[in-house]
């Protein structure tokens, strides 16, 4: 049997308040149930969790219980110090999970719960904390006599991406894989000027710091939303570096979206495929400066901090908040003009 013996406080409170009650409506000399003590009433707890002991290992289907995943958690997990038997637990994942719970889109094959030979867990954590924090029952793949030494071995190969996610959900339609990762950067690229991946607002102008995180689900409804323009810009997607980055094309996905002839206009022009020249140059100096700046970085000339600096992000939104710029003066037919 698992050795560790955890009390509950609440238990305690409950047990302390059971008692009191009880004193108090005594009569005569009635002779009352006994109440069970702590340490019984703890043993009890770690008894229902003996079944998934096991010395041979097994595979099944199981209806895993928010209740009965916060007393694995309780008892039969360790993620901290040097007898940790899991990695650190990350929020943003069990935030992730329990999206997908809510949002429906939760497989059951997705990850599994494992417990080695002595019943400890050694894989599920995350999947354990957001189904106790549901309001209800999940099917899980549940493992039990997996061997010791198993957990080291865990998630060692090449980490699902969220691409991956998208394509093997297969909601995009018979597309190529390769189109399906293009199609998914740009897609993400609009969602991050609208939602961060807890769900806030993102303020006008800006971008959610943090990519990871949205569920495959957001990313194919925000796709079908912007479809036609995405598969205009793959279609007419420019080899030139730089013009094809999420940062640029995700304003203009929006844009197309809105506005389909004005933002296919824009478009051209900015990849210098117009047949005519247009009222505004914005879409033309956004490529200029675009331009400008590649050439600098290729000659090792000073940028300033917005155009490059070392966090990646501070040049996502500059260029975001570039080719907005280039966007709102093109729909209102003025110019723009960049300094050298």
């Amino acid at each position: 049997m698992f050795s560790k013996i955890c009390f509950n406080s609440g238990v305690v409170r409950e047990l302390t308040q059971q008692k009191i009650v009880m004193k108090t409506i005594r009569k005569g000399k009635t002779a009352l149930p006994k109440v069970a003590s702590v340490k019984a009433r703890a043993a009890r707890l770690l008894d229902k969790l003996d079944k998934f002991t096991s010395s041979a290992w097994s595979a099944e289907v199981y209806k895993m219980s928010p209740k009965e995943a916060a007393m694995i958690l309780l008892e039969r997990n360790c993620n901290k110090g040097i007898d940790a038997t899991n990695r650190n637990l990350k929020s943003r994942n069990v935030g992730f999970l329990g999206r997908a719970i809510s949002e429906g889109s939760w497989k059951r094959h997705a990850g599994n719960i494992k417990f080695d030979v002595t019943g400890t867990l050694i894989d599920g954590q995350h999947r354990l904390n957001a189904i106790a924090q549901s309001n209800e029952d999940v099917e899980v793949i549940l493992e039990k006599g997996c061997d010791k030494g198993t957990a080291p071995a865990i998630d060692q190969g090449d980490s699902r991406t969220l691409a991956h996610a998208v394509q093997f959900g297969g909601k995009l339609g018979k597309i190529a894989p390769s189109q399906v990762g293009w199609m998914t950067l740009r897609t993400v690229g609009v969602l991050r000027s609208l939602f961060t991946v807890d769900g806030e607002a993102v303020p006008e102008g800006t971008l959610s710091e943090r990519s990871k995180g949205y569920s495959a689900k957001l990313v194919v409804d925000t796709f079908n939303e912007n479809k036609d323009a995405l598969i205009y810009l793959y279609g007419n997607r420019s080899s030139k570096k730089g013009y094809s980055r999420p940062a640029v094309l995700s304003p203009i996905t929006s844009f197309i979206t809105r506005n389909p002839e004005k933002g296919k206009e824009f478009y051209n022009d900015f990849i210098g495929a117009s047949l005519k020249k247009s009222e505004s140059n914005a879409a033309r100096m956004l490529a200029k400066h675009l331009d400008t700046v590649n050439e600098k970085k290729a000659n090792g000339e000073a940028l300033s901090f917005g155009i490059y600096s070392s966090r990646g992000y501070d040049e996502m939104v500059y260029w975001y908040q570039e080719t907005l710029r280039a966007i709102e003066a093109f729909e209102n037919g003025e110019n723009i003009r960049y300094a050298q």
